[in-house]
């Protein structure tokens, strides 16, 4: 069983109380001489958090360890603001969790990340410009984190994955539930490519709709800044990115269809700050100070056929839908597939959803 300070125990039993606000339970260990000593100063717990939840934190506080076992058991560690491993950058931030629960490789809290986040339900552009900026972002350094939310939360994860760069999920629910379900083995990538699954939720907790703007100010607090792809007028990302305005972050946005409405916040937001948009990955690394290779990393030349030559050439104009591709080189079904897939292993084209091809 994992050994906890006294001080963690403390902010665990607090965490146990999930009725009492982050503030609340902040004023309390400020309030303690001790912090590690709730049991000598009854009447400070209880002045400070009433006697219904001061009777509920002594009762966590007395069977913490059966509860540390559990965590035990699902590989969870404890990171209260008491430790070692807890980020400084999520310690600057006004209304600080006093405990994550964490699953996966803990140093990446200590990292410079940076976070991606977006609409739930993104264009084929806005999914081109995520996977493009991240891939950038790793490829520089930089740990990317998101909310593991449909739509562009979960393509950043997933580009971070399929290149085996480590990212980031923070999650609005206990570790033990995985939301939204159809990202179950998103997050199992997540956790097998070196990645980290962070909540400050206790187990059992359910995705509630209140959870998830609590969620979003620890996914800009741990970010030195926060990349916008595409967003709706309505988007939980504008909270992210109105959270790390307040916290001091950077914001950068990356301008969208003036018809879309999945970018009608994104671009509302551009209005606000013009100073904040990003055309390339270039211009928020610049910005971070980051250097970047603009050179590529390996000769990446590869010999096509006459057949594969036919699809970029088509390619080259932009993005096709797979009948297009038919009608501009006039490969029967089969054929054009063989070659697309062709094609992808050799890294030269992507499947961009949605039976659109790009070039890579």
């Amino acid at each position: 069983m994992k050994t906890l300070t006294s001080a963690d125990r403390t902010a665990l039993a607090l965490q146990c109380v999930e009725e009492l606000a982050n503030r609340k339970k902040q004023s309390l260990l400020d309030a303690l001489k001790d912090v590690g000593k709730p049991l000598l100063e009854k009447a400070v717990v209880t002045k400070t958090l009433g006697e219904e939840n001061a009777a509920k934190f002594f009762k966590a506080y007395e069977s913490l360890d059966d509860y540390v076992a559990k965590l035990d058991a699902l590989g969870i560690d404890c990171v209260s603001i008491y430790s070692d491993a807890y980020p400084q950058r999520l310690l600057d931030i006004d209304d600080s969790p006093i405990m994550l629960f964490a699953k996966g490789n803990i140093a990446l809290l200590k990292t410079d990340m940076i976070a991606v986040v977006g609409t739930r339900r993104p264009t084929r552009y806005g999914i081109k410009v995520a996977e493009e900026f991240t891939r950038e972002f790793a490829h520089a350094g930089l740990t990317v984190a998101s909310g593991l939310a449909r739509g562009l939360d979960g393509v950043a994860h997933r580009a971070c994955v399929q290149q085996g760069a480590p990212t980031v999920a923070v999650l609005a629910c206990g570790l033990d539930i995985c939301y939204p379900p159809e990202h179950a083995s998103l997050l199992e990538g997540i956790l097998s490519s070196g990645g980290l699954v962070i909540s400050e939720y206790m187990l059992g907790a359910k995705p509630l709709q209140y959870h998830f703007p609590e969620r979003n100010r620890i996914i800009s607090g741990l970010s030195r800044a926060v990349l916008i792809p595409e967003a709706a007028r309505k988007s939980g990302s504008l909270i992210t990115a109105r959270l790390a305005i307040e916290q001091g972050k950077d914001v950068f946005v990356v301008p969208g269809n003036i018809f879309s409405p999945e970018s009608e916040g994104s671009n509302a937001l551009l209005r606000e700050m013009p100073h904040a948009l990003a055309i390339m990955p270039e211009d928020v690394l610049d910005c971070l100070h980051i250097s970047h290779d603009s050179s590529p990393a390996e000769d990446k030349s590869v010999e096509l056929d006459i057949f594969e030559t036919q699809i970029v050439d088509a390619l080259h104009d932009g993005e096709k839908h797979f009948e297009d591709l038919i009608a501009a080189t006039g490969m029967t079904v089969s054929a054009l597939n063989n070659v697309l897939i062709n094609l992808q292993l050799k890294g030269v084209v992507d499947d961009i959803g949605g039976n659109f091809y790009a070039l890579a």
